[in-house]
């Protein structure tokens, strides 16, 4: 999810300089609301269900074929399934010009022994890059870069109705604990503990945990019935209601997971708990690299661009050496430099 959120930037990008020019965005249906409002684009949102196999790949290449004519073809993905349906398009003399990953320079990042650790290019930049090789250089835009649509708002007001907050008070904070790879969260003792620092140490703060319905039971653990803790159901509210939700928080806390991407691609603070991955890989809080990452350095580090791999230490101690309070410090940090914001 997260790597089609940070699409958007370069969208925007386009948008603001070619504005003659017509974009179609093509995606999964649930990630429509991402490029609601992005001037001369259009959303096509697909359930990727009906398209399974070799079929399903001209199945929906002549669907989308309908909906041209087409210029030109803009792969961000990569995928067999993308570079399937841009060689199609090509057969009909569609040009395509598809992204560069670099996966070989991230395989040397993440190898066992004689790590090659320059950083690489965001994942922004290579979107950009795509632009770029097919005759459309933009620079980035000032964020937000994600707009929240008025549905987006109501969905978020009915959600603060529900749990009886009217207006807002005091500071907002989201936290996600869980991300796609267990090797990317924290040890559950950690955010518990971090549940009930932020509750001390900012006695008029609101807490919003973030999660899905697998994780409902935890969820509840770390609300633990205080009154100031709340939970946002994403299977529930949609990626629409979070996106309300999020609008209206001070900064987000959480793994290296698509909640902190989302959040800072509406310019709201954040404190990405990174381990098993490392932003030089080009995957950081967009525009947030630096202060919106919370790390330690190991030589094994990183050992995985998407976390699904197993501890070589055996001691996940990139997670295990990061303590709630260090959360709390960076918190401070960014209450006290805030001209970003």
């Amino acid at each position: 999810m997260g790597d089609v959120a940070l699409t958007t930037p370069a969208l925007i990008a386009m948008a603001s300089k070619y504005s003659n020019v017509q974009l179609t965005v093509v995606t999964r249906g649930n990630f429509a609301p991402f490029f609601y409002n992005i001037p001369n684009v259009n959303v096509i949102g697909i359930n990727f269900k009906k398209y399974k196999g070799i079929f399903g790949v001209w199945k929906l290449y002549r669907e989308l074929k309908k909906l041209g004519p087409f210029d030109k073809i803009i792969d961000l993905h990569g995928s067999l399934r993308s570079r399937m349906i841009s060689l199609l398009f090509y057969w009909q003399k569609v040009p395509s010009y598809k992204i560069i990953k670099g996966r070989r320079e991230k395989a040397q990042q993440t190898r066992r022994f004689n790590k090659k650790l320059m950083k690489l290019p965001h994942t922004v930049d290579r979107y950009l890059n795509v632009f770029k090789k097919a005759g459309f250089d933009a620079p980035i835009r000032k964020g937000p870069w994600l707009n929240v649509d008025g549905e987006s708002k109501i969905f978020a007001k009915d959600y603060f109705k529900s749990i009886g907050i009217d207006k807002k008070e005091g500071q907002w904070f989201g936290f996600a604990p869980f991300a796609g790879h267990e090797l990317k969260e924290w040890n559950f003792q950690k955010s518990i503990r971090l549940t009930q620092i932020l509750l001390e140490e900012f006695p008029d703060c609101h807490i919003f945990l973030f999660g899905g319905k697998d994780e409902m039971n935890e969820l509840e653990i770390l609300k633990n019935n205080e009154k100031r803790v709340n939970i946002v159901h994403g299977a529930h509210l949609g990626i629409r209601g979070e996106l309300g939700i999020m609008e209206r928080l001070d900064l987000m806390v959480g793994m290296d997971s698509s909640n902190v991407h989302i959040a800072a691609l509406l310019k709201k603070p954040v404190i990405g708990i990174f381990g098993t991955t490392h932003p030089i890989s080009g995957f950081g809080p967009f525009a947030q690299e630096d202060t919106g990452v919370l790390q330690v350095e190991l030589n094994c580090r990183p050992c995985s661009i998407y976390g699904n791999v197993k501890c070589w230490r055996g001691d996940h101690a990139c997670m295990e050496m990061i303590d709630p309070l260090d959360v709390v410090r960076r918190i401070r940090i960014l209450q006290n430099v805030n001209t970003l914001w």
